[in-house]
């Protein structure tokens, strides 16, 4: 086998040019003072070498990395066994298309609480998901100053950025609901105030139709499944009539289903159930869950706009942009005769 010919380097391509180093890397980054036929020169001599910049050496000369992070602040239990990151590889390979079409790279994180394991990541920026401010995941990247962008907003959240979601989850899966004739629904959501519970607790304080009564209870995210599953079989127990169940976290949604199951409730004739993520968890019950279409490529497409404009122009004011709505993906679960 014919052994690759060695790549050009820097100090090959000023030889040939009969230049410096320096007026090398002048000329190709396009910044700095060099004579128009100077730059014209290198360029051409460079191009016949094949010669490729370092982006190693690139990034080391800036102290910029071109890299942003994608992490989430639910935990495992949520995001990861049953769902196997689905959300934030869904989310993911969009974010990191239109981030590659820019320059940077995307790094998938796994959940995480707090910063401190995340301290040797080099990144300029991060999106971290469905945020919460009374942990120092996001406290803990700004402080190493690296530009923040949150999907999904929550009281005391510190972001440079925020695609904010406001109540429309709520609304579009309450009101599916609501259409469908249920008038006694339960909302389970998380006591950690992550954006998500903060956006089901505002819209449940909300207005609501003649006739139809809507309970928030909330669950502690690291329960997981069977935390929904316990708390789902209570509320049934302590009021057969509940005919309707909202849970935005798809394992609340899936305990809540066996809940429902094992007190002999017929799913949907007895009660529905609805969730948000149209992920793993939606398709694998029986009968599958109604979930909500929530157009993860265009909530891509905003947070990389939206992160761009954070990072090519940094200000101490925080930036928001709306979230696109959801849209209804009606399966068994809510699809009465």
């Amino acid at each position: 086998m014919t052994p690759s010919p060695p790549r050009a380097t820097i100090a090959d391509v000023a030889a040939a040019a009969g230049v410096s180093r320096t007026t090398v890397s002048v000329a190709l980054s396009g910044r700095g003072r060099v004579d128009a036929r100077t730059r014209e020169h290198v360029k051409a001599v460079a191009a016949a070498l094949d010669y490729r910049p370092s982006v190693r050496a690139q990034r080391l000369r800036s102290g910029v990395s071109h890299t942003v992070g994608l992490v989430t602040a639910l935990p495992d239990e949520v995001v990861g066994k049953d769902s196997r990151m689905s959300f934030l590889l869904e989310l993911g390979v969009p974010l990191a298309r239109a981030l590659l079409e820019r320059g940077y790279s995307t790094l998938l994180l796994p959940p995480a609480k707090s910063g401190s394991h995340l301290d040797n990541i080099d990144a300029d920026a991060a999106v971290v998901l469905d945020p919460r401010a009374d942990v120092p995941l996001i406290e803990g990247f700004r402080s190493r100053g690296l530009q923040v962008i949150t999907i999904g907003d929550a009281p005391g959240i510190q972001a440079d950025g925020v695609v904010d979601r406001g109540t429309s989850d709520a609304e579009v899966a309450i009101g599916h609901l609501v259409d469908n004739g249920a008038t006694n629904i339960v909302a389970l959501s998380t006591v950690e105030q992550h954006s998500l519970a903060s956006s089901l607790r505002s819209y449940a304080l909300g207005p609501r139709p003649d006739g139809v009564r809507l309970r928030l209870v909330e669950i502690s995210a690291d329960a997981g499944e069977e935390g929904g599953k316990a708390r789902a079989r209570d509320l049934l127990r302590d009021d057969p009539s509940i005919d309707a169940i909202y849970a935005p976290i798809d394992a609340f949604a899936v305990g809540a289903l066996h809940a429902a199951q094992e007190a002999g409730m017929r799913v949907p004739d007895d009660i529905m159930i609805i969730t948000n993520y149209d992920g793993p968890r939606a398709h694998a019950t029986t009968p599958a869950l109604t979930a909500l279409n929530l157009q993860l490529p265009a909530f891509a497409d905003a947070a990389v706009s939206l992160l761009i404009d954070c990072l090519t122009d940094p200000r101490a004011e925080r930036r928001t942009i709306p979230a696109p709505r959801p849209e209804v993906v009606q399966r068994a679960s809510t699809r009465r005769a």
